[in-house]
């Protein structure tokens, strides 16, 4: 990152650093940027991707519609309007 880069970034950003802070900050970003670099430079062609970090082992359940017999029974412990459960006001 060149030095009016970074200086220009801290302007926008309205951040006022000294120079051992700048040096500091300057040296984590370019370290970022070495790092976002490599992964773009990764051959995902010759490596498998993994879709799960932690390999699954099973079948997930299968998803079976359920019929509930009293609605009203389900939503007597909550404040409903119209059928729909009301919530706080945001």
């Amino acid at each position: 990152m060149e030095g009016e880069e970074f200086d220009r970034l801290l302007k926008i950003s309205r951040i006022k650093l000294d120079e051992k802070e700048k040096q500091s900050i300057k040296r984590d970003i370019e370290n970022i940027l070495e790092y976002f670099d490599s992964v773009n430079k990764f051959d995902e062609s010759k490596n498998k991707l993994a879709f799960h970090s932690v390999e699954i082992n099973g079948e997930p359940r299968k998803d079976e519609v359920e019929k509930f017999e009293d609605r009203d029974e389900l939503l007597s412990n909550t404040k409903t309007y119209r059928g729909f459960v009301v919530g706080p006001k945001i």
